[in-house]
């Protein structure tokens, strides 16, 4: 039976260590969506985006608790603009 000793020295605060010991990089991203079709064709209206989570390597839409697993990965709030702002015709 062998036993294997690694010793290794940080420039860094101990807590910094403990967070790079226990650090596992992120597989599932937040990305956001294109925009929904507008609310309406004419006379001004909103569109709105969403977010979905994506596993990175594949680019695979996933359920959500895939990527609240990790903290610091916050989804996106929907973003909210005008479209189709011109007057509608006449009848």
């Amino acid at each position: 039976q062998s036993v294997c000793s690694l010793q290794v020295k940080y420039a860094a605060p101990r807590d910094t260590v403990v967070q790079f010991l226990f650090y596992q990089p992120i597989r599932y991203q937040w990305r956001e969506t294109d925009f929904f079709p507008c609310s309406v064709t004419c006379g001004g209206g909103y569109q709105l985006n969403s977010a979905e989570c994506t596993d990175i390597r594949s680019g695979q839409v996933l359920p959500e608790h895939h990527c609240n697993s990790y903290p610091e990965n916050t989804k996106p709030t929907p973003k909210l603009k005008e479209c189709n702002m011109d007057l509608c015709p006449e009848r």
